[in-house]
């Protein structure tokens, strides 16, 4: 009952780790979050796939903070799947957090020397902005 609680004060608690730079704390309390959250999935999907989406491009920022960069692509990897699945069932609502998830793989692919992946990911999500753009101007555009 308390579950989802406690995996969301797990990844808030990660967050003050890491201003701290208490990388080996924060990694345990995310990756704990995380392990929540995919239970939490496991029973009940549609309401706990975003956060877990979430948490995992969190993560993967993290670790790419650590120079981790094979897992930090794994979780920005898996965070874009999720998204994913998310966009096909309700893209009004998932489609700007898929296009930034893809900028994050897009980046975790460029720090791993595979630049002409990063670049296809990169401009996915250039397309997905544009898109959100042109749909709604007054939200996605600068003043």
């Amino acid at each position: 009952m308390h579950t989802p609680y406690l995996a969301y004060f797990l990844s808030s608690l990660g967050i003050w780790l890491s201003n701290l730079n208490r990388h080996r704390e924060l990694l345990g309390a995310a990756q704990e979050s995380i392990a929540l959250y995919q239970s939490l999935v496991e029973r009940n999907p549609t309401s706990y796939t975003p956060d877990l989406a979430c948490e995992l491009g969190n993560i993967s920022v993290r670790l790419s903070n650590l120079n981790w960069c094979m897992e930090s692509l794994g979780a920005a990897q898996e965070s874009v799947t999720l998204y994913q699945s998310l966009v096909n069932k309700h893209p009004a609502s998932y489609t700007p957090d898929l296009a930034h998830e893809l900028s994050n793989l897009g980046i975790q692919l460029s720090n791993l020397n595979r630049h002409v992946e990063s670049l296809g990911i990169t401009q996915e999500s250039f397309s997905l902005y544009e898109a959100l753009v042109i749909e709604n101007p007054a939200l996605y555009s600068s003043k």
